[in-house]
């Protein structure tokens, strides 16, 4: 008989969630990478984007992720992380309101005229694709 896998999220911002799952996906430090049953002990930095797993039913959850770890041991996956939204409960609207001020700031920033530094512009260019997955993860959640 087939296991499942048991799911925790514990931040320090956000409530923990536990889930039984058949398969997780995350933004690893060196690509995507995937946990299916009984995958061998794993530990892996988490970078900014999109985490999916598939609970027991087969309905597909989607969170955004800054950062944190994993660790994979005997079926149960602890993922650590201070910044982890639900994909149900971002706002579609206020995040393409976010992305056209982004978008505007980095337009501008092609004049000199604005005065914009590079750490500034930088910043901007990370928000974009932080904002970016959001919007992705919204679409795939089927929120608004």
């Amino acid at each position: 008989m087939a296991k499942n896998i048991e799911l925790e999220f514990v931040s320090s911002t956000a409530a923990a969630l536990k889930a039984a799952i058949k398969e997780l996906y995350i933004p690893a430090y060196f690509g995507r990478a995937g946990v299916l049953e009984n995958h061998l002990p794993y530990i892996s930095l988490i970078k900014p984007g999109e985490i999916y797993y598939k609970d027991l039913d087969d309905k597909e959850h989607y969170f955004y992720v800054k950062d944190g770890f994993l660790e994979v041991l005997e079926n149960k996956i602890v993922l650590v992380s201070d910044s982890i939204e639900r994909g149900a409960d971002l706002d579609k609207s206020e995040i393409e309101a976010k992305l056209r001020e982004i978008e505007e700031l980095i337009t501008a920033s092609k004049s000199v005229a604005a005065g914009i530094t590079v750490e500034q512009l930088d910043k901007a260019l990370q928000e974009q694709r932080e904002y970016m997955t959001k919007l992705e993860i919204v679409e795939k959640s089927g929120s608004s």
